[in-house]
Parts: C-alpha cells; sequence; structure tokens
C-alpha cells in the first residue's frame, strides 16, 4: 500500500498561478504565530488567567483575551479553576 502526499489547494494554487502573499499579509501571520508562541509558553508552565498571561507575555489583555477564546472554541485550552475574584484559570489541553 502506498501513501499518498496530502497536497493542499493553496499549494497547487500558488503554484499554477505564481501567486504570492503579499508582505502586510505575511507579516500579519508572524505576528500571530509570536503572540502564540509566548501564550503557549506561559501556559506550559501552568495554568494561568488572563491578567497573568497578559503580565508574563507582555501583551495586552485584549489580545489574551481574544486568543484564549479562540483556543478554548478549538479545544487547545480548558478551564483548570476561577480564583476569587472571578477570573478564570486556563490550561492547555491535550488536543494538538
Amino acid at each position: 500500500m502506498t501513501t499518498q502526499k496530502k497536497v493542499y489547494t493553496s499549494k497547487l494554487f500558488r503554484d499554477s498561478t505564481g501567486a504570492k502573499a503579499s508582505e502586510a499579509l505575511l507579516n500579519l501571520r508572524r505576528s500571530q504565530l509570536e503572540i502564540s508562541s509566548k501564550i503557549n509558553a506561559a501556559l506550559k508552565a501552568g495554568p494561568k488567567t488572563v491578567p497573568e498571561l497578559a503580565s508574563v507575555t507582555g501583551l495586552d489583555s485584549r489580545t489574551i483575551l481574544w486568543y484564549t477564546m479562540t483556543y478554548y472554541k478549538r479545544g487547545l485550552v480548558s478551564v483548570s479553576g476561577k480564583t476569587e475574584d472571578g477570573y478564570y484559570r486556563y490550561q492547555l489541553s491535550n488536543k494538538k
């Protein structure tokens, strides 16, 4: 039995048309990856609230909240508890 290599539609489009992503789009993606890396690194150290993540990563709370809720929706983080102040504490899920 042979294994077929996965071919992505975007790659087929780029290869057939020669299209390239704009520099602005590439910069946006780099920024998103940097933010994700910071959040993931902070959560690997243990469960944290949004304000704790903001403090550790140096990012603003609104950005942290947006990414955390996106991760939660996708099952990448889960709630591990609640603080006395009412903040949820998030941890990385086992889902990859």
